[in-house]
């Protein structure tokens, strides 16, 4: 029996694939979730803000933030997919806001962790050396 390495798409510029995510993180006043994206060409992180809660509502406003973000913006003509984790049952509204910008979106668990494992180890890590 062999172990066959799944067969990712391989992104070959900048802005060509950018895993969409969030981290939660304890406060005082409850949880707060910091929206992030991450590129899988270089690794580039983007953060478009944090929020009390996921609701649809706001995560659909992050993925807009996100394709108006200054350093996304430069690679958006060139057609994108942004790949999600979950969020599949709001994949009618994301399309929505993606399809007029020439981009997509993809819903592949393993390939976002791929993409987006760069960005939040490094995080993590960070924040881990700092208690």
């Amino acid at each position: 029996m062999t172990n066959k390495t799944p067969s990712f798409p391989q992104a070959t510029r900048s802005g060509e694939y950018i895993a969409f995510f969030n981290i939660q993180f304890p406060t005082m006043e409850g949880p707060a979730y910091v929206f992030m994206a991450c590129d899988a060409y270089s690794e580039f992180g983007f953060n478009t803000g944090t929020e009390p809660d996921e609701k649809p509502e706001i995560v659909l406003k992050h993925i807009h933030l996100l394709t108006e973000n200054k350093d996304f913006i430069r690679h958006r003509h060139k057609g994108f997919t942004f790949v999600f984790d979950r969020y599949l049952e709001l994949s009618d509204r994301i399309n929505a806001i993606l399809h007029p910008l020439n981009g997509r979106a993809m819903f592949d668990s393993e390939y976002h962790n791929k993409v987006a494992a760069p960005l939040r180890n490094s995080i993590l890590k960070r924040m881990r050396s700092r208690k």
